[in-house]
């Protein structure tokens, strides 16, 4: 199957306020790996709503703070956009997945916020399922 590198995942969004940081926290706690997460433009906090799916699926994003992908100096074993827009704002590198999650801030509620988290808990599992087989 397809082989996940080992070290550190690096999840991309454009605000990097809510589909990143999840996804981030997501890979950490099912995968126990490193996985760090930024943005095209980040937002000044995480999104309120992002922390609370986060905490309802058993992960913690009340610390994080936003960063910008122009601050990420260890170069990710992995690196997956999980926004079209920042996907189409990047130049990424062959090697890069692209997972397209509808951006859950728009829509504002506590149910749109758990889709994005099922979707990416799903596809993370399904990653690293891959890798394994």
């Amino acid at each position: 199957g397809l082989s996940v590198p080992e070290g550190p995942a690096l999840f991309v969004c454009t605000r990097n306020s809510a589909r990143s940081p999840l996804a981030a926290a997501l890979w950490r706690h099912r995968t126990g790996r490193p996985a760090a997460s930024a943005g095209t433009h980040p937002a000044e906090r995480i999104h309120p709503g992002a922390v609370a799916a986060a905490r309802r699926a058993g992960v913690d994003l009340a610390d994080d703070t936003p960063s910008s992908i122009d601050d990420v100096t260890r170069p990710p074993a992995i690196v997956v956009t999980v926004c079209d827009q920042a996907h189409e704002e990047l130049d990424p590198d062959p090697s890069w997945l692209h997972w397209s999650v509808p951006d859950p801030v728009g829509d504002g509620t506590a149910a749109a916020f758990d889709v994005a988290v099922t979707e990416l808990a799903e596809r993370i599992d399904a990653l690293t399922a891959e890798a394994a087989s």
